[in-house]
């Protein structure tokens, strides 16, 4: 039987190749953005400065933003254009037989981000700052980012009075790379993108694995991880210390289906939130998966003592590993400090966070606006939690815990574009329906849209111009990416 779609529309295992290209050149395009509109240092010492002066000045910036947009076009488009037909029938015979190299081309698209200063964010240099604290015998939780060292002044200005917000471990990691790198101004941010590189090698690997284990095609869900593009910029890009934290929790969930499970996937989710805390919400998932698989038909009775007494045990073993790598310097709870850095007052993706400088900008006090806020964002965070457990908890634990990484994602005070990527690479293993793919694609081209754009507009001015392209593209954009292809 003719399959309805049109063949075109499909890639072949022998057309693969020149759009791995096409997503080369856009990875290419997207990391030069780095020289120009980027976090780098100043003045005379800096290379670029001295032998390529106008890539620093206006003709630069906006070369290098132009470049960043259309390089992330397309990635996009690579990318959608690489996902494998759905169904098996709809394979080639040399697809079936071996498949387009995904782990190869997605370690393609990865090179030139290696060495680049980190992508639009100046977190690295904050990560450096802080490694720097603990390399000198001194406490980050205590001595502000801003303290004089090799990469004081190239802290975000928001962040530089404040002290760091991140766990233990991921100080030790950023305290590691800066001793790696000899404090080298240069390269001991590019070697914060270590953290990205481990976490995003974690990821690759454990994929099909994870797939396996919850019965979701391992083709398409690595296609989903591996050559996102969002995750690559973002994540790889952007050297987010994020992406060790999702790596490990994906580790953490196969391995809640194998022997030992809760007392190993625990263990592992405890590393994960002494990275960054957002992987505490995952712990839940590990638990729900070992005690009651992927997929528990409704009606069938539910362990309810097997499962609570493994809630406890799992939480009572992954905080015994959270608190084992934060005994080292006596770093415990310091992230909990009051002078610690507040996203909520930095304008970002988040309309709440628009309300909230128009609220500054009229000169409302920040002791009333800043309670306010996250108030409203803690509602709205645990009304979603409710449906979330509501409607997955006990049939679908892996939808669980997507759904909830997410909602704590998007409902926060702040909204970056890499906070997406707490839970959407766990919608590859959530058996997504073709819309929901669909819908993932859209969110992911306004994102890259308004990502690249925000080092130039207000997020108030181009999310909502991401949204409209994304909109453009989710209807009429089956001519240029292949929409009609089903994934």
């Amino acid at each position: 039987m003719a399959s309805p779609h049109p063949a075109s529309s499909i890639p072949r295992t022998a057309d693969w190749w020149p759009w791995a290209l096409l997503g080369f050149l856009g990875a290419v395009l997207v990391a030069g953005m780095a020289f120009g509109v980027g976090y780098l240092e100043d003045g005379p010492r800096g290379w670029l400065e001295r032998n390529l002066p106008w890539t620093r000045e206006a003709v630069g910036r906006a070369v290098a933003r132009l470049s960043g947009l259309t390089g992330s076009l397309l990635l996009f488009i690579a990318w959608w254009r690489l996902r494998p037909p759905r169904r098996e029938a709809d394979r080639t015979p040399a697809e079936q037989q071996r498949g387009v190299p995904l782990r190869r081309i997605a370690l393609l698209w990865t090179v030139p981000f290696l060495l680049v200063p980190a992508l639009l964010t100046a977190d690295a240099y904050a990560y450096a700052a802080q490694g720097w604290l603990l390399h000198q015998g001194l406490d980050p939780y205590t001595f502000v980012m801003g303290y004089p060292s090799p990469f004081a002044e190239s802290v975000y200005p928001t962040w530089r009075p404040t002290t760091a917000v991140y766990p233990p471990l991921a100080l030790h990691l950023q305290h590691f790379i800066v001793d790696l790198t000899g404090a080298h101004p240069y390269w001991a941010p590019v070697g914060m993108r270590l953290m990205a590189l481990a976490g995003f090698a974690i990821m690759i690997a454990v994929t099909p694995a994870l797939a396996r284990a919850v019965g979701a095609d391992e083709r398409s869900a690595l296609w989903f991880v591996a050559l996102n593009p969002l995750l690559l910029i973002q994540f790889v890009g952007g050297a987010h210390n994020d992406a060790l934290m999702v790596g490990l929790v994906m580790l953490a969930l196969w391995l809640a289906r194998t022997r030992y499970g809760l007392v190993t996937g625990s263990i592992v989710i405890g590393l994960a939130a002494a990275v960054k805390q957002p992987a505490v919400f995952a712990g839940i998932g590990v638990v729900l998966l070992n005690v009651l698989g992927e997929h528990r038909r409704p009606g069938t009775p539910v362990p309810w003592r097997t499962l609570l007494t493994r809630l406890v045990l799992g939480g009572a073993i992954g905080a015994a590993t959270f608190l084992a790598v934060s005994a080292p310097r006596n770093l415990w709870f310091g992230w909990l400090s009051d002078n610690a850095g507040s996203p909520s007052l930095v304008i970002n993706h988040s309309p709440l966070s628009w309300l909230t400088q128009a609220a500054l900008a009229l000169k409302a006090p920040v002791s009333v606006v800043d309670p306010v806020l996250s108030i409203v964002s803690a509602a709205l965070t645990v009304a979603a939690f409710v449906v979330v457990t509501k409607r997955w908890a006990l049939t679908r634990p892996m939808r669980f815990t997507a759904g909830l990484l997410l909602a704590f994602g998007l409902l926060g005070a702040a909204i970056q574009p890499w906070y997406i990527l707490w839970g959407g690479p766990l919608l590859a293993f959530c058996h997504p329906s073709r819309r929901v793919v669909r819908f993932a694609g859209a969110v992911t081209l306004l994102l890259l849209v308004s990502g690249v754009l925000q080092e130039y507009l207000s997020p108030a001015i181009v999310v909502p111009l991401g949204a409209v392209i994304a909109l453009a593209w989710w209807r009429w954009g089956a001519r240029v990416t292949g929409v009609a292809q089903h994934v």
